[in-house]
């Protein structure tokens, strides 16, 4: 068995998520977005499970948090027809005229789910694929401590899994009256 073949069978899981997500968010998803809603996904499990899903570390590129081995995977995937990757082309108005404009490529998946994933692991890839859908914009309102910590890390550094302390859950309002009804009574 040669080294990429190895990679492609020893990453199951890597391979359950990405099938997951892409038959979620079919024809939405390019390589950033895919690699984001993967990092958070294993982030999210990380906070409850203090182990990640699939064990891969992630470096940070410049543009998202990309897993170790991605492009091998993926290679392989789109080799075994696994995964497609695809023009994403939209109309625009130029000078009055509308015209089809390459907005650039996005995966497509229509194989079957893989069944390796448990019930925790899959509700964490669900729920982090249905937050996030396309709106990749929206990650800082959605997971900010997951978005910093992946930011502050050194660019093609790996990015280490931590535990964050969790937030209170207060509304500022409600815990303002307080203050105030403490501080005159």
């Amino acid at each position: 068995m040669d080294y990429l073949e190895q990679i492609y069978t020893d990453n199951e899981k890597f391979r359950a998520m990405v099938v997951f997500i892409l038959r979620k968010l079919p024809g939405k998803l390019n390589r950033v977005a895919l690699c984001k809603n993967l990092y958070y996904a294993e982030t999210h499990f990380f906070q409850k499970h203090q182990k990640t899903i699939t064990g891969l570390d992630y470096l940070h590129v410049e543009s998202s948090p990309v897993p170790r081995f991605f492009n091998e995977i993926i290679s392989a995937m789109v080799a075994k027809e696994e995964v497609r990757i695809v023009p994403h082309v939209a109309p625009e108005v130029i000078n009055g005229r509308q015209i089809m404009v390459l907005r650039g490529m996005v995966f497509e998946c229509d194989a079957p789910l893989l069944a390796v994933l448990n019930r925790d692991e899959l509700r964490a890839v669900r729920m982090v694929a249905s937050t996030l859908q396309n709106e990749m914009n929206l990650e800082t309102r959605y997971f900010p401590q997951y978005y910093q910590h992946y930011v502050q890390t050194g660019l093609y550094e790996t990015i280490p899994f931590v535990k964050f302390p969790k937030r209170p859950h207060l509304q500022f309002k409600a815990w303002s009256r307080k203050i105030y009804r403490l501080m005159w009574q």
